[in-house]
């Protein structure tokens, strides 16, 4: 059965990452949710993509510049940022699977997860495994992890040089999350699918936003699929349960 990930909430504009965006996906029946996390100057996890507020927000400069206090001013498609504490308790049977977006967040982030203890409600991805690595070493209990942008793409090439990805590779992880493609080359292959499932790991795919796609990773037997628009995401998976 093919999972369904709200790729930073439901949003009709700028309202990324913000409690009502996830909530209209909760709303839906999703349960997994998909953000990024940064902290402030202060050491608070919020959830926010980029390195800087200009994008989204009505303010500017730097995320990590910024105190809780000036964060409590801002607003993002005209809503309040956030926090990952804000989140766990709003839905606290949700699987939260987090971007670490840099170093200046795994300790708070650690913190906060040993603080909540929500170690069984957190999934730790990021482009560099390192950083997800640095979170769960300063945890007492396992967090469901995946695996960076290097060991992904090693785990890619064993599986279509060799047809099999060696459990070495995947031990320390529950999930192996790759884009549907890597510049010109498609990553989520039937061959690279079965491989890592056979090894002991699961594949989740983003960000698929249209229909024929979906259908064909849940052919595939993809075990979730990252979508911006969780509404057709939840309809296609529906119609083919």
């Amino acid at each position: 059965m093919t999972r369904a990930f709200t790729h930073r909430g439901v949003r009709t504009g700028l309202e990324e990452n913000t409690l009502i965006a996830f909530q209209r996906a909760v709303e839906l029946g999703i349960d997994h949710l998909e953000s990024d996390v940064h902290a402030s100057a202060d050491g608070t996890v919020y959830l926010f993509h980029d390195q800087t507020l200009d994008r989204v927000t009505d303010a500017a400069g730097r995320f990590n510049d910024h105190s809780d206090a000036q964060l409590a001013q801002v607003r993002a498609g005209g809503q309040p940022l956030c926090t990952l504490e804000t989140l766990l308790d709003a839905f606290p049977h949700a699987l939260l699977n987090l971007d670490v977006k840099d170093d200046h967040v795994i300790g708070p982030l650690a913190q906060l997860i040993e603080r909540r203890r929500a170690h069984g409600s957190i999934a730790l991805a990021s482009f560099d495994t390192r950083r997800s690595a640095a979170v769960a070493a300063l945890l007492s209990k396992p967090v469901r992890r995946s695996p960076g942008r290097r060991q992904m793409v090693l785990i890619w090439l064993c599986a279509h040089l060799f047809g099999r990805v060696p459990r070495r590779l995947v031990r320390d992880f529950w999930a192996v999350q790759v884009p549907l493609k890597q510049g010109a080359i498609p990553m989520a292959t039937s061959r690279f699918v079965r491989a890592v499932q056979r090894a002991g790991a699961q594949v989740h795919v983003w960000v698929v936003n249209d229909e024929p796609t979906m259908r064909l990773l849940a052919a595939r037997g993809v075990d979730a699929i990252m979508s911006d628009d969780a509404a057709l995401l939840v309809k296609v998976l529906g119609a083919q349960a």
